[in-house]
């Protein structure tokens, strides 16, 4: 199946340090792709890469990017996608809607700019959209401003804006940050649903790989600006093929048990630290003398690979 996004070499440097060191992902029609990894990992920057929204200090390059099978490099194509091709879910709701103005307001003239609806369409449509985010009682919500709605709420109204410009993407960047266990839930619930009944495809932005389980078709995991497992989501939690991914999936595995918190000992490399030639060797359980002198080989086995010297099982094919 043709990808949807297709990204190969992307790299990002922002005042000469490296931040992002050639990722290669792609999200395929009516699929959600997990990206997941610890802080630091350039989960983050690899989608404001994606929609053009880094400082201006940052330099990026690509080895190739396409959305929809056209070019995706020139930054005026990521501008234009914002909104109308791809929808963003930010992190911190609250924070991201203009507290100045109700949301109705706010919902109308995104749907004017980005759909040219005359304003008494746009609040039909406004109306509607809140309903498709399952809030009960649209009309209240919609003459409300943000400061009068939880954070829960906030997130729906955003995921409600994601949706006005009817996207083939949407992006959401760890959009249950600051709330509730149980609202997380719902939220991630409601992020799978509405993505599927508007024929989406999705790209979930987590640093706990416990809350793409139930909601993600594929995962790509990232560590020191690179993806270095990437599978389905069954085959990383059954069998992930780089020791980092089988830790992370180990200490998820342990919290939904209400185990202790873990931690991977160590610390994730940051930007301008001298890497060795595998980034994730001085914290990996099976470290050898090749992690640290040799680039690690791209393997793979069934629909998973990897960038590992000694993968987690005997079958992976270096290619």
């Amino acid at each position: 199946m043709s990808a949807i996004l297709e990204l190969r070499g992307l790299e990002v440097e922002i005042e000469g340090l490296p931040i992002l060191r050639g990722v290669d992902l792609e999200v395929r029609p009516g699929e959600i792709l997990g990206v997941v990894g610890e802080t630091g990992a350039g989960k983050s920057m690899t989608a404001r890469a994606i929609l053009d929204l880094l400082p201006a200090a940052a330099t990026v390059s690509f080895e190739e990017c396409t959305f929809g099978g056209t070019d995706f490099i020139p930054p005026r194509a990521r501008q234009l996608a914002r909104g109308h091709q791809i929808g963003f879910v930010p992190q911190r709701p609250r924070g991201s809607l203009n507290p100045v103005f109700r949301v109705g307001k706010q919902i109308v003239d995104t749907l004017r700019r980005l759909r040219g609806m005359a304003r008494t369409q746009a609040r039909e449509e406004a109306l509607n959209l809140l309903r498709s985010v399952r809030i009960t009682d649209p009309e209240r919500v919609y003459r409300s401003y943000p400061h009068e709605l939880s954070g829960g709420m906030c997130q729906r109204v955003c995921i409600a804006i994601a949706l006005a410009g009817e996207p083939e993407l949407i992006i959401a960047d760890e959009p249950t940050t600051g709330l509730d266990v149980t609202i997380q839930a719902e939220i991630l619930k409601l992020l799978g649903e509405v993505i599927a009944e508007h024929n989406a495809a999705g790209m979930l932005i987590t640093h706990d790989l416990g809350v793409v389980a139930d909601v993600c078709d594929r995962v790509a995991v990232m560590y020191a600006g690179r993806v270095i497992n990437l599978g389905t989501t069954v085959e990383i939690y059954r069998e992930a093929l780089h020791p980092y991914a089988n830790q992370l999936v180990s200490i998820a595995g342990s919290l939904d048990s209400g185990g202790t918190p873990q931690e991977i000992p160590g610390r994730v490399p940051n930007p301008g630290d001298e890497l060795v030639a595998c980034a994730f060797a001085p914290r990996c359980f099976r470290a050898e003398d090749d992690c640290y002198g040799e680039e690690p080989p791209l393997v793979h086995i069934g629909g998973q690979m990897a960038f590992c010297h000694h993968p987690l099982t005997s079958e992976a094919v270096s290619v």
